[in-house]
C-alpha cells in the first residue's frame, strides 16, 4: 500500500487537522502582512523578514518535522513545501520594502497575493489526496477495503491479458473467530484482526496485497504467481501463522488459525466469478476441517 499502508489512519487525520490549523494561521498572518502595508507601520514579526521564514511560522515548524517524514515522497506535499517558502519569500521582499519605505510594484504584490492563493490550493489537494487513501483504506485493519478491492482486481485482470502473466488471489477466514468474540470481547476480537492483518501482511511478498473483504474474512491478491507458487506461499503463512501468540493487551495470549481458498484470475472470466471459484475453495478447506489451504483447481477436479 501507499502512505496507508502507510496506514495509520489516525495519523491521516491527525495530517490533515494539522493542515486545516496551517491555513486558518495563515490566513490571519496574510490580513497582519496587509495591514502592515495599508498602515504604513513597521511590521511587527520580525521572523517574517529573516531568509529562514517559511520555517519560523507554526506551519513551517510542523512542515519540517518528523512527524511529516511519511509524506515526504508524496508530491502533492512538495508542492505544499515549495508554496510555502515561496509564499514567505515574496512576503518578506515586500515587507523590507515596506519597512524602508521603497516603493513596492504592483507585480511585486500581485505574486504575493497569487501565492497566497496557490499555497491554500496545494494544501487543500494535498488533504484531498490522503482523504482519498482514507476511504479506500480499512480503517481497523489498515488494509485496502472492499470498495477499492474491485478496482485493483480489474487493472490486474487487465495487466495479466495485456502481459500473459499470471495472478493468484486467496480469500482468508479465521477459524472459528466467533469465539475470540465471546471469550474475550470485542475489542479484543478488534486486536486480533489487526494483528492477524498485519501478520498476513508481513508473510506476504512485497508487492501482494491484501484487502478486507468483510467481517473476520480478507482477499490477497498475488501478482506473477501461478497456482502452484501461490499454494505454496499461502501454505507457509497457514502453518506460522497457527504458531503465532497473539498478546492482547489485557495481557493475555491467545493465536488462532485460518483456512484458506486460492483460485487464479483468469482472462476469460469475470473477476467476480474468480472471488467465486476462491470462496468456494475456502468452503471446500473449512468443510475438510479447517487450518489448511485448498486450491481451486483440485477442488473443481473432483
Amino acid at each position: 500500500m501507499s502512505r496507508t499502508d502507510h496506514g495509520n489512519t489516525h495519523d491521516i487525520f491527525k495530517d490533515i487537522q494539522a493542515m486545516d490549523v496551517g491555513i486558518v494561521n495563515h490566513e490571519a498572518w496574510i490580513g497582519e502582512v496587509h495591514q502592515s502595508l495599508i498602515c504604513g507601520h513597521a511590521h511587527s514579526n520580525l521572523d517574517d523578514l529573516r531568509d529562514d521564514a517559511h520555517c519560523c511560522c507554526k506551519f513551517g515548524l510542523w512542515l519540517y518535522s518528523h512527524e511529516t517524514q511519511s509524506l515526504q515522497n508524496l508530491d502533492a506535499f512538495q508542492l505544499v513545501v515549495n508554496a510555502h517558502r515561496q509564499m514567505h519569500a515574496l512576503a518578506r521582499k515586500i515587507l523590507i520594502k515596506s519597512d524602508s519605505n521603497t516603493e513596492i510594484l504592483d507585480s511585486e504584490y500581485s505574486d504575493f497575493t497569487s501565492q497566497t492563493k496557490d499555497f491554500k490550493l496545494n494544501v487543500r489537494n494535498l488533504q484531498y489526496e490522503l482523504m482519498s487513501q482514507v476511504c479506500v483504506v480499512d480503517h481497523l485493519t489498515g488494509t485496502w477495503n472492499r470498495h477499492i478491492m474491485y478496482s485493483k482486481l480489474h487493472q490486474e485482470k487487465e495487466r495479466l491479458m495485456r502481459t500473459g502473466l499470471s495472478c493468484s488471489i486467496c480469500m482468508m477466514d479465521i477459524d472459528y473467530f466467533k469465539r475470540v468474540n465471546d471469550e474475550y470481547g470485542h475489542v479484543a476480537g478488534d486486536y486480533v484482526l489487526k494483528a492477524v492483518a498485519d501478520f498476513c501482511r508481513a508473510g506476504l511478498r512485497q508487492y501482494d496485497s491484501i484487502y478486507r473483504y468483510g467481517g473476520e474474512e480478507f482477499l490477497f491478491c498475488l501478482p506473477d504467481a501461478e497456482l502452484g507458487e501461490a499454494s505454496s506461499i499461502i501454505e507457509r503463512l497457514c502453518s506460522s501463522l497457527g504458531k503465532e501468540l497473539i498478546t492482547l493487551k489485557s495481557g493475555e495470549t491467545l493465536s488462532v488459525t485460518a483456512s484458506f481458498g486460492i483460485s487464479g484470475l483468469r482472462a476469460e472470466a469475470s473477476v467476480e466469478d474468480c472471488i467465486q471459484a476462491a470462496d468456494h475453495a475456502l468452503l471446500c478447506a473449512k468443510a475438510k476441517g479447517r487450518n489448511r489451504v485448498c486450491n481451486w483447481e483440485n477442488v473443481s477436479d473432483t
